[in-house]
């Protein structure tokens, strides 16, 4: 399913959220956003380890970002499948949910299906498109509200949020959804979805 966190400027994103996150949502990560000089910040990989993604943030901790956490559910364990996706030139999206998309291509996920086959032809056709407060209103309703997106314009300096109501706002923060943040390193009170949970080896028994 994964993650996405919004952290607008002047926010950082706690250590322990991170780590809760983490514990979920193994598969990869992404950074993209803005910093003060308007210049787009752009990381894209294929593992997950919490001392990189804390380095990223504190190099960029005055910028305003987008954070994407990856659990792998289409699509293998690849940097090809890490958020963000190029849709053109300084524009890019990330994605949390799950879309019923015919996939084609092997081992690429949804998201990616989604950018090939959808999103970027109908920006290739209709430039500015992804601008359009109108057109971003469809896509959202098309979507539906298991889904969110994030979509990074550089263009215009501007980040947007679609589903953004069906998510959640944690300490000056924006996040896709409260399931995949392990409630027993991270508790929170008065989500929208009840909170997954790691399990240690000696939880675990088979009949």
């Amino acid at each position: 399913m994964c993650l996405i966190i919004h952290k607008p400027q002047g926010i950082e994103i706690p250590e322990d959220l991170l780590k809760a996150a983490l514990a979920l949502n193994r598969d990869g990560w992404g950074l993209m956003g803005l910093d003060t000089e308007g210049s787009v910040v752009l990381e894209r990989h294929a593992d997950s380890r919490l001392a990189p993604i804390l380095d990223s943030l504190e190099r960029h901790r005055d910028a305003e970002l987008v954070l994407h956490l990856r659990q792998r559910t289409k699509g293998t364990e690849s940097i090809e499948n890490a958020h963000p996706f190029k849709l053109a030139e300084r524009l890019y999206l990330m994605h949390n949910g799950t879309l019923p998309i015919s996939q084609h291509i092997a081992g690429r996920s949804d998201t990616w299906h989604f950018v090939q086959d959808v999103l970027r032809p109908l920006h290739n056709n209709y430039v500015g498109l992804m601008a359009d407060p109108a057109f971003l209103r469809v896509l959202e309703l098309g979507i539906k509200p298991e889904n969110k997106l994030a979509l990074l314009d550089g263009r215009i300096g501007r980040i947007a949020i679609l589903n953004r109501q069906h998510g959640a706002e944690f300490e000056g923060l924006w996040l896709s959804n409260t399931r995949w943040i392990d409630r027993r390193l991270l508790p929170l009170t008065h989500t929208p979805q009840p909170q997954m949970r790691t399990y240690s080896p000696d939880e675990l028994h088979f009949v």
